[in-house]
């Protein structure tokens, strides 16, 4: 330990031994005031950007791949079979996504009073039955097979005014035929996110593969979920180049025309969402910036006010010998002490915040407006140390340039200075 650091570590901060000097206590304040800020700034975004990507890929795979559209004249799309050969081709692409038929059905739900327009997805045993359990509200979701039971969203069941255990007629179109069944509401759900609740409910697959008469390895879309977000369209280019090299060299073996698919990410069909998300990384940049000029300006002030009162021990050190840049870095060890107790006070408040939402939900938030009933805080303990340690650094660099006053200090003038 070098001289300027063993006196700045045991300066006492305290005027006369009893109370803090006005300088300190404007230092540790700005400092864990904007610490906390831009901390909890961070953390709702981040939880903010992860509840609705959650919801998103809920709703929608990540990647979809569906059948070609119809030629012009005819009716329906025709269904594309989940075979071995293209699970492995998503496989080798990418081990570890999680691969599921889904059968996407227009539908009118039908009372005495009411009806209305719905898309009914038929999710397989291995499908995406996880996120409607963890959004019921009432119920649960209905038993794997081809038993005829829906769970549709508590505001389509307000709409129509039925409730968890009633049946609702259910009409299906299937090219100029009308086709109608009684589905048991086995469940009902509220994820918040009025925009879908309004359009979706979901029932097992193997009711409308056996309503529609078609294979249970066939369907008109195949989920595909469990990719890194930042990886969705690589693996999209990657995968779609990959069947269709597949499915070009079939059609040269077999002479027939080959099979075309679709394929889309959820970037594609939720780009409104994901633009919308993507500008809160710039509105988290903005608080940051503000709040570090706010706790630097904090800083600079501070360290004029205890070399101001420190005026005449600079003297003290200036006649003993000790050079201006040795004196210069006792006050910069000295704001450094302010700084990491600003910080150590600024965590302590903050992470008390954010477990307390985390586990509580305290802070409410108005699902019409964004999606989720409260505000969601994510804490990553990386984000934590890389803004402790950004604010120890950009804090030691600010000091530098005021440090320099205490160059300026004659060493007489100094010791009679009052």
């Amino acid at each position: 330990m070098n001289l300027s650091s063993f006196i700045g570590q045991r300066i006492s901060f305290r005027q006369d031994g009893r109370k803090l000097s006005a300088g300190v206590v404007i230092a540790v304040t700005g400092i864990s005031v904007s610490y906390v800020i831009m901390l909890l700034a961070i953390s709702i975004v981040t939880g903010f950007k992860n509840q609705i990507i959650d919801r998103l890929t809920g709703f929608n795979a990540q990647i979809t791949i569906m059948p070609p559209l119809p030629a012009e004249g005819e009716d329906g799309l025709e269904p594309i079979a989940l075979t071995p050969e293209l699970r492995k081709s998503i496989h080798d692409i990418n081990p570890d996504a999680a691969i599921s038929l889904s059968f996407n059905q227009p539908a009118v739900f039908k009372t005495d009073s009411a009806f209305q327009g719905i898309v009914l997805r038929g999710i397989a045993h291995d499908g995406n039955w996880d996120f409607v359990r963890n959004n019921l509200v009432q119920g649960n979701i209905p038993d794997s097979g081809h038993v005829e039971e829906v769970v549709m969203s508590s505001l389509t069941a307000s709409a129509l005014g039925v409730r968890c255990g009633d049946k609702i007629v259910t009409h299906f179109f299937d090219g100029n035929n009308l086709r109608s069944r009684n589905l048991h509401i086995s469940g009902i759900y509220d994820s918040h996110f009025n925009d879908f609740d309004n359009m979706l409910a979901f029932t097992p697959i193997g009711m409308l593969q056996q309503l529609f008469n078609v294979d249970s390895l066939k369907s008109t879309s195949i989920e595909i979920r469990g990719l890194p977000q930042d990886e969705v369209d690589e693996v999209s280019v990657r995968l779609y180049e990959s069947l269709m090299a597949g499915a070009m060299s079939e059609s040269m073996r077999t002479g027939e025309n080959p099979f075309l698919y679709r394929i889309e990410n959820i970037n594609q069909q939720c780009a409104m969402y994901i633009n919308w998300l993507n500008l809160l990384d710039t509105n988290v940049l903005v608080i940051i910036i503000l709040m570090a000029f706010i706790s630097g300006f904090t800083l600079i002030s501070s360290l004029f006010i205890i070399i101001l009162e420190r005026v005449n021990m600079i003297g003290i050190f200036k006649a003993m010998g000790a050079s201006d840049s040795q004196i210069r870095r006792i006050f910069i060890y000295m704001a450094q002490r302010l700084v990491v107790r600003g910080l150590v006070i600024g965590n302590v408040i903050a992470l008390s915040i954010i477990f307390a939402q985390i586990h509580f939900h305290l802070l409410p938030l108005d699902p019409e407006a964004y999606y989720l009933n409260y505000v969601p805080m994510d804490l990553s303990w990386w984000s934590v140390l890389a803004l402790n340690i950004a604010v120890i650094i950009i804090s030691a660099l600010i000091l530098i340039l005021p440090s320099y006053l205490i160059s300026t200090l004659s060493p007489a003038k100094s010791i009679r200075y009052e």
